[in-house]
């Protein structure tokens, strides 16, 4: 039997490689001009690999659950937003269906209680995929400049940080604020696909300098303990 403690390794494991992937990718795209289609077939294995692989994690062996199968749903979504490059109103409609499906997965694992780490991982990995879907799709369509791909990497970023730094226990925790400042974020990466740019542009960089601020504050509360027993 699996124990829940070798469960958690190895969803951290796949957590990390995952980010080394799709952060190598993207770096790769940016140096070499690779072809967005890269980016989502490597994290498409990833997902795919984690799904099936990843079967004795589910909630229960034989059932994937209602809330992974809403996840998974979202990930689909959002993978076909790659689709709709030219077509900015389908995009918007598209975004705003997987955010709100966001909040259907966690509402669904607690009325079933099929809450799981399986699952955790799944919801915020598909979280950050989606915005950096949404970074390079506004980047290519060249609404903003190459910075704006700042906020959908961050997070892959401090995952390869934490990996290799391995700073004193850590594990990263959903909370109320963090969905909060996700949804808003979301939503000002939407607003980019508008016609407004006198809107959009401060919303973009205003969100930036939010999630670099939050970067940064995370680094340190995972540093202080120690500072403070020195």
């Amino acid at each position: 039997m699996i124990t829940e403690l070798s469960k958690q390794t190895r969803l951290i494991r796949w957590s990390n490689l995952h980010s080394t992937i799709l952060l190598a990718v993207c770096t790769a795209i940016l140096l070499l001009s690779w072809p967005i289609e890269l980016l989502l077939g490597s994290a498409a294995s990833s997902f795919a690999w984690f799904v099936v692989r990843g079967q004795g994690n589910w909630p229960s062996i034989a059932q994937f659950g209602p809330a992974n199968a809403v996840t998974l749903f979202r990930l689909l979504l959002i993978f076909s937003l790659a689709t709709f490059t030219h077509r900015p109103d389908l995009i918007i409609l598209l975004a705003l269906l997987v955010l709100c499906l966001d909040g259907v997965d966690g509402w669904l694992a607690r009325k079933f209680d099929c809450a799981s780490e399986f699952g955790e991982y799944f919801d915020k990995e598909t979280d950050a995929f989606f915005m950096l879907v949404l970074c390079w799709l506004i980047a290519l369509d060249q609404r903003l400049g190459l910075w704006i791909l700042l906020p959908g990497l961050m997070r892959y970023v401090f995952v390869c940080f934490l990996m290799i730094a391995k700073p004193p226990t850590y594990k990263e925790q959903q909370t109320t604020t963090g969905k909060v400042v996700f949804v808003v974020t979301i939503l000002a990466l939407i607003s980019c696909f508008t016609d407004y740019p006198a809107i959009y542009r401060p919303l973009a960089l205003a969100i930036t300098l939010l999630l670099s601020y939050s970067f940064i504050a995370s680094i340190r509360l995972i540093y202080r303990p120690a500072r403070d027993d020195a």
